[in-house]
């Protein structure tokens, strides 16, 4: 946060000055919270390591080990969203992370039951929400498991709920922003999906929001933003294919053949993920697929 600046220059009114310091906060706290999140969990599996399992102890535990964003992490921490869920059914905290882990085994791949462990997400999600109405994170539960059923209005009414329970909440936009670009509105999720990053710059999977915000640039008809956005994804993950496909598209669009040649070439030295984060939008959009499709082949003359 340091790093950020706000120059009024000579000239402005006190109403102005406020408007600055409220997004000020806003920012400090989006910045803080996911982060303070993280270490707490940290900090709780090493303090009870050695105590009998609770409810509260599993679920931080499991956060602690859906961060490091690996299959055999994700499906540990499943198990122990279950059994937090188990010792204690009343905790919405249990719920809301086997909602939100169920939908990243589905969009990365790693989930042997795709239809099963949407199903256990979705129910998670709405569980979590009647536990606890006024957490952020349960309704971010069930607006990311309700994005990978396809079910976009109810992940966008999660997501706006989400918002209205946390207004700094970077995750509740983030959402908001994934499911409007996956149902077919690419402007519309231009805002909230650039809202969320700048409310946190750090989250893990930063790589997979850029890559949409990217997707959301590129079919509002703004290559050289797309461009911006896959970039920095790559940055998270040098080898993240998607990120790569859409560089390549938006060299190509932008008339840069020998990056979007480059990106081709680095295409063939990389893997092919398990799994297509961005499997709904594509389900949802054909008429981009083929677009996107049609630019690689061209890039690849």
């Amino acid at each position: 946060m340091w790093a950020d600046r706000f120059d009024f220059g000579g000239d402005f009114d006190l109403g102005e000055m406020f408007a600055v310091q409220d997004r000020i906060a806003a920012q400090v706290a989006g910045a803080i919270e996911p982060e303070l999140l993280r270490t707490e969990s940290a900090l709780a599996a090493r303090r009870h390591r050695r105590v009998d399992p609770t409810g509260w102890y599993l679920v931080h535990r499991g956060a602690w080990l859906f961060h490091q964003i690996t299959r055999p992490t994700h499906l540990r921490a499943r198990e122990l969203f279950r059994e937090a869920a188990g010792v204690d059914s009343d905790l919405a905290e249990a719920h809301l992370w086997l909602a939100r882990v169920s939908a990243g085994l589905v969009a990365y791949g790693w989930s042997d039951d795709a239809a099963s462990s949407l199903r256990e997400g979705v129910d998670a999600g709405l569980r979590a929400v009647q536990l606890d109405e006024q957490n952020p994170y349960a309704h971010y539960g069930l607006a990311i498991a309700s994005v990978y059923v396809d079910r976009f209005d109810q992940a966008i009414r999660a997501a706006e709920r989400a918002i209205e329970c946390g207004p700094s909440f970077a995750l509740g936009h983030l959402v908001l922003g994934m499911a409007g670009a996956y149902s077919g509105d690419a402007p519309g999720a231009v805002a909230p999906l650039e809202q969320g990053l700048r409310l946190d710059p750090h989250d893990p999977q930063n790589f997979v929001w850029n890559e949409i915000l990217a997707w959301a640039h590129f079919f509002s008809g703004n290559p050289d933003r797309a461009l911006e956005c896959a970039t920095r994804a790559l940055k998270i993950r040098p080898d993240w294919r998607p990120a790569l496909e859409t560089a390549a598209c938006c060299h190509e669009k932008l008339g840069h053949r020998d990056a979007a040649r480059a990106d081709i070439e680095q295409l063939g030295r990389v893997g092919v993920p398990a799994g297509d984060a961005l499997a709904p939008l594509r389900r949802r959009n054909p008429q981009w697929v083929a677009e996107v499709e049609r630019m690689l082949r061209q890039a690849r003359l």
